[in-house]
């Protein structure tokens, strides 16, 4: 690609020379077409005094094509050398020879050559080659393309010797023309033309464009001479190729490839000029600096280069030149967790062995842990895992030791390489013990129990269900108190896991259960914070297939037909700070949004109006907040001294607890608008105080303190609302 460019760079710089050297260069590099030939003599003959230098070029070019016996191409050549004025008086015979060569077996030839005027000395010669240059293509089954309006047409019938052609448009069947018009005023479009597929194979069409956008790209290309600006490109796939509602989508993807594949140049700004050129892989090393250039960390970095070899695959310099630079990045990094990356990269580049590599490399680290904890990359991370294994005796330990992380890649790496050892009895252990510290470990035993891998079965569907919501809901809760990446993702895979198989787990329980069971479960259901409003109404909606009354309370009355309608104690104070976060919601920050999408909708362009999404998104979040507030303020029932026990913890007390390290905590349990963990009062619906609820004074049980699981004793029960 870039030698064109240079090739027009000389030209403008008059470097005469070196424009014959980047020619020839070209011709013998074997390009196909020969409008960029003519384009770049044109631009010759408009420099002042260049029509000499364009003349010469293509003089050069017609000697090349006549040794590759290639005829037919030599018209639009020798039109080209008549319209820079250097014909020598044998331009006429030079171009009947060359026509004779290509299409001597046509029975209307001479008609049409007396018809184009080439013989004619008075004519123009260049008009009349071009003339027959163009008749010639207006032959039966050919394609051509009406600028006025009719679209695309095939030639049914010519009839040289009435002067007349039958072309059927696409709306306009067996319409007949002047053979002379026609070839004057109609474009002759090939048959892979993105026009012609779009009246031929519509649905084969679109199917293209889904699965092969560069290769349809090059073809709406092929209209522009293989460069055009975007909205041309638009102009030209839309509708026909690409639906127009799906065209960012599809450009963005045919964009990253096109970004990747050393035949395409893609330029800056809202609307680039895209080219094609057929002899780029000269300048693959350029692309790949492009692409280096591109990309901001060694992560981007190796798979910038791994994408481009997978589109270069079948071209060994190209893969060459690509494991080529993996290597020098592999030699200048510098982080260990990186240089994994690149080792991988140039085993997959070379057809090498990745994983025996690393199991090297890891061997000889004094922290190999290290190295492979600090891997972001999951696929990275999964087989410096494998390598980590294969490293030696220690392997499996510290792959054991790297999963109890909450790493679910590492502990599928285990799982398959731990063969002979209790390396994954331990790991499930530990995930029993405490689920909702390793949120991640659990939603892959999860997956893994549904596909019965580890031994283990469900004996009881109900308790199975119960603990799964919980744990949820406990990694919900903390996700709030404190964001990590961790648990946003163990959050995501355990509503997956939850709906999957439409909702099996929920189904089994409640199959399972009673109605006093599904009672509870439409409780844990609707107090859960992980779900999305869709999500719970799926789930609610299992439950109540099977048992219809699990929404009434045990006295049969209903609950308002809120879904989940449980009361939520709160104090009189914590429902004024409700009620003023429900004003706050709908007279200030939602009309202030609206206002928002109102303004960015006067962008336009609605499907490309960042703004305006944004907006939109943020309205149905507060939207959604706003109804859960209402539900709230609804069922709030107001907390008061006299209904808090003393005897068993309960709404309103507070607790005394002591862990086995002698540490004693006290802590007030009380609704959710009043709760302050900084104070040491709690909302009564969280995993914490639901643990203590019921616990009399001298019980023990099980609670997660500051991110670790401790046996605690209630010491004492008092009133938290007495005083």
């Amino acid at each position: 690609m870039a030698r064109w460019q240079d090739l027009r760079r000389a030209i403008r710089n008059k470097d005469a020379e070196g424009a014959e050297r980047l020619w020839f260069e070209l011709i013998e590099a074997g390009a196909e077409d020969v409008a960029p030939f003519l384009d770049a003599a044109d631009l010759a003959a408009r420099q002042p005094g260049g029509k000499r230098q364009a003349g010469v070029l293509l003089h050069l070019l017609v000697d090349a094509l006549k040794e590759r016996g290639r005829h037919a191409a030599l018209l639009p050549v020798y039109a080209g050398i008549a319209r820079q004025g250097s014909d020598d008086g044998t331009l006429r015979q030079s171009a009947l020879e060359a026509v004779r060569l290509a299409h001597g077996d046509r029975k209307d030839l001479d008609t049409l050559i007396e018809q184009s005027g080439l013989m004619a000395p008075a004519d123009s010669p260049a008009e009349a080659i071009d003339l027959l240059d163009r008749m010639l293509g207006i032959e039966p089954g050919a394609y051509v393309f009406h600028r006025s309006g009719w679209g695309v047409g095939k030639v049914v019938k010519t009839q040289p010797d009435r002067g007349r052609c039958v072309i059927d448009f696409r709306d306009r069947k067996g319409h007949e023309m002047d053979l002379q018009a026609a070839a004057r005023l109609l474009e002759r479009v090939s048959a892979d033309d993105i026009r012609v597929q779009a009246m031929e194979d519509p649905k084969g069409l679109r199917d293209r464009a889904r699965a092969e956008p560069l290769e349809v790209l090059r073809q709406a290309l092929s209209r522009y001479s293989y460069g055009a600006h975007l909205k041309n490109l638009k102009e030209a796939l839309v509708p026909d190729a690409v639906a127009p509602s799906r065209w960012s989508e599809w450009w963005k993807q045919a964009k990253k490839h096109a970004l990747l594949d050393p035949r395409f140049v893609v330029g800056e700004g809202r609307d680039p000029k895209v080219e094609f050129h057929d002899i780029a892989q000269a300048d693959f090393d350029q692309q790949i600096e492009q692409a280096m250039n591109r990309s901001a960390t060694d992560l981007d970095r190796q798979n910038a280069l791994r994408d481009m070899g997978n589109i270069v695959k079948d071209q060994p310099e190209a893969v060459a030149a690509l494991a080529a630079r993996a290597e020098k990045e592999l030699q200048r990094s510098r982080r260990s967790q990186d240089r994994v990356g690149w080792i991988l990269l140039e085993a997959h580049l070379t057809g090498g062995e990745p994983i025996q590599r690393l199991a090297g490399v890891l061997a000889e680290a004094s922290d190999p842990v290290s190295i492979v904890r600090a891997i972001e990359d999951d696929a990275t991370r999964r087989m410096a895992g494998e390598g980590l294994l294969a490293s030696g005796p220690e392997g499996p330990d510290r792959v054991l030791e790297l999963a109890l992380e909450d790493d679910a890649v590492l502990a599928e790496v285990g799982a398959k390489g731990w063969q002979g050892t209790d390396h994954l009895q331990r790991l499930l252990a530990k995930v029993d013990e405490a689920p909702a510290l390793l949120p991640n470990l659990y939603a892959w035993f999860l997956r893994g129990l549904k596909r019965n891998r580890f031994g283990a079965t469900v004996e009881d569907a109900y308790r199975h269900a119960v603990r799964v919501l919980k744990v949820t809901d406990a990694v919900a809760y903390r996700l709030r108190r404190k964001s990590t990446p961790g648990d946003r993702k163990a959050v995501a895979t355990l509503c997956d896991v939850l709906q999957a198989q439409d909702g099996a787990i929920v189904r089994g329980a409640a199959t399972a259960t009673d109605q006093d069971g599904a009672r509870h479960l439409m409780v844990l259901l609707g107090q859960n914070r992980a779900f999305t409003p869709r999500l719970l109404e799926k789930l609610q909606e299992i439950v109540l297939r099977l048992h219809p009354t699990a929404l009434r309370d045990r006295r049969g009355q209903g609950d308002g037909g809120q879904v989940g309608g449980h009361e939520i104690y709160m104090t009189e104070a914590g429902l004024e700070r409700l009620q003023a976060e429900l004003e706050q919601l709908r007279n200030v920050e939602m009309p202030a949004n609206r206002a928002e999408i109102a303004r960015a909708r006067e962008f336009g362009d609605l499907k490309e109006n960042a703004e305006y999404h944004a907006a939109r998104e943020k309205q149905g979040l507060l939207e959604a907040k706003s109804r859960q507030l209402e539900s709230d303020v609804a069922r709030a029932k107001i907390l008061t001294a006299d209904i808090v026990r003393t005897d068993a913890v309960s709404v309103g007390s507070q607790v005394d607890v002591r862990d086995t390290d002698g540490h004693v905590r006290t802590y007030t349990l009380l609704g959710p608008p009043d709760a302050d963990p900084g104070r040491g009062i709690l909302n009564y619906q969280t995993p914490l105080a639901q643990a203590l609820m019921g616990q009399s004074r001298g019980d023990s049980s099980r609670i997660e303190i500051d991110g670790s699981v401790r046996e605690v004793e209630v010491v004492d029960i008092r009133n938290g609302l007495a005083g």
